[in-house]
């Protein structure tokens, strides 16, 4: 995937639901991203069956299941987001995968 691929893909996360952008640059360490609970995430079309990145995910104490999180980057192969995230400024997110219903 070339970089400006991946760009692309990371913005498209930022667009409203009416497909509107948002900022037009990549948010960056520091700037407020999109936070959603994980009910929110598991429910996106783009989301669903896929590996997702989180940052500052938080977790429900009593299931350990994920409640909420600023959603990063998703991938298809776990290995592709691994390295992407890797790569990436984002350090210390949560990859998590999103079920195929909205209730995993």
């Amino acid at each position: 995937m070339t970089k400006n691929a991946s760009r692309e893909r990371l913005l498209s996360w930022f667009r409203r639901p009416d497909g509107v952008a948002g900022d037009e640059e990549t948010p960056t360490p520091g700037e407020a991203l999109p936070r959603l609970r994980w009910e929110q995430i598991c429910r996106r079309p783009d989301c669903r069956g896929r590996w997702v990145a989180l940052h500052e995910c938080t977790y429900d104490h009593r299931t350990g299941k994920a409640t909420d999180g600023e959603l990063v980057d998703v991938d298809d192969d776990l290995a592709s987001l691994c390295n992407r995230v890797r790569d990436s400024h984002w350090k210390d997110c949560a990859i998590l995968y999103c079920g195929e219903t909205p209730s995993s």
